[in-house]
């Protein structure tokens, strides 16, 4: 038995490499803003623009299980044969709503497969156009649903605003899938004054890419010729979204906004956090953990220069954190800054 498990992982790795070739040959030693202006280039060779003809692909082929598909957010399995075309329920959810498109209509980011997934027609219109984004509070959230495999929840961010969280079991797949359509279409991730990237920078690493997300990779790539590329290389998004990089960065005025230093990184006692910014101004400094949850945040305002701010390691009550890796978020006249700092 061991044998053939050994066997089958090597054919899977085997289909895996195969399948990308050479397609990341030209990107693969580069970071930061290169890599994602590269990336786009490289991706966007999509041009299939007939939704009826993603939907029937979807629902017939793409992640059709022996004629069942699950819902991307509870993870419910609903049988629908093989001549399915996703209109009733289960229905087609746009991972990147519609509503965000930043052209209007647009048929290919429309029928672009690479974030459209199977949902409960009810948990999709409960998401609606809301940011993916971590809710504050599960207890007094709505969840869909109890009853179901997963649960995801509708509810408040820390900052007060409307968000829907996908389940943990899917938290990865919507990650990637978002940060795909950022790239390839340069549509922004700051929906309803929310900025989704650094949350969808932790899920990223959180949920990384199983066997099933790798496969329907190399099926969308065979459908409407181009690949996601954070599935392939998830340590990508750390290479562009852990350095100074807006989700708008092709289209953004000149950063005046930099992460200096953390020093020590690793820390035991204090870590010191130096921020430069060319101009006066109100900042959001933010701590993550790995799930997501924000448990430290500092409003301040940054000098012309230099400004430092000392994390000692506690959350918002004063308590110790665990050991372990940490996002520090840097918001400050629209720039986004997002690195990581280890705490032992």
């Amino acid at each position: 038995m061991q044998k053939i498990i050994f066997t089958l992982i090597l054919i899977s790795l085997s289909i895996f490499c195969f399948a990308q070739g050479n397609y990341y040959d030209s990107v693969i030693d580069l970071t930061g803003q290169t890599l994602y202006t590269a990336l786009h280039s490289l991706i966007s060779t999509n041009t299939n623009n007939s939704y009826n003809g993603s939907k029937a692909f979807l629902f017939q082929q793409l992640d059709n299980v022996n004629g069942y598909v699950t819902c991307i957010y509870t993870g419910q399995s609903f049988y629908v044969g093989y001549n399915y075309t996703g209109s009733t329920n289960p229905n087609t959810e746009h991972i990147y709503a519609q509503s965000w498109f930043g052209v209007e209509n647009d048929p290919v980011r429309r029928s672009d497969l690479h974030h459209l997934f199977p949902s409960d027609s009810n948990v999709n219109s409960a998401r609606s156009n809301y940011p993916l984004f971590t809710v504050a509070n599960h207890n007094s959230a709505n969840v869909y649903y109890s009853y179901t495999p997963w649960q995801s929840y509708r509810g408040l961010s820390a900052s007060g605003y409307t968000v829907f969280e996908p389940a943990d079991e899917s938290k990865g797949n919507v990650a990637r899938a978002l940060l795909y359509f950022n790239t390839r279409y340069y549509d922004t991730l700051t929906q309803q004054n929310v900025n989704m990237i650094p949350d969808l920078v932790v899920w990223n690493t959180q949920d990384p890419p199983d066997a099933a997300e790798i496969a329907r990779n190399n099926a969308i790539y065979e459908f409407q010729n181009n690949r996601n590329p954070y599935v392939d290389h998830p340590e990508f998004v750390d290479r562009i979204w852990t350095t100074p990089i807006t989700d708008d960065a092709i289209t953004s005025p000149p950063s005046y906004l930099s992460l200096s230093s953390i020093s020590p990184n690793p820390f035991h006692n204090t870590a010191v956090i130096n921020i430069k910014s060319q101009d006066v101004g109100k900042a959001e400094i933010s701590i993550y953990n790995l799930k997501g949850q924000k448990i430290r945040t500092w409003n301040q305002t940054l000098l012309s220069g230099s400004t430092e701010i000392i994390w000692d390691g506690t959350n918002s009550s004063g308590t110790k954190v665990p050991s372990g890796i940490y996002l520090i978020n840097i918001k400050s006249g629209g720039e986004t800054i997002t690195a990581k700092v280890l705490f032992n």
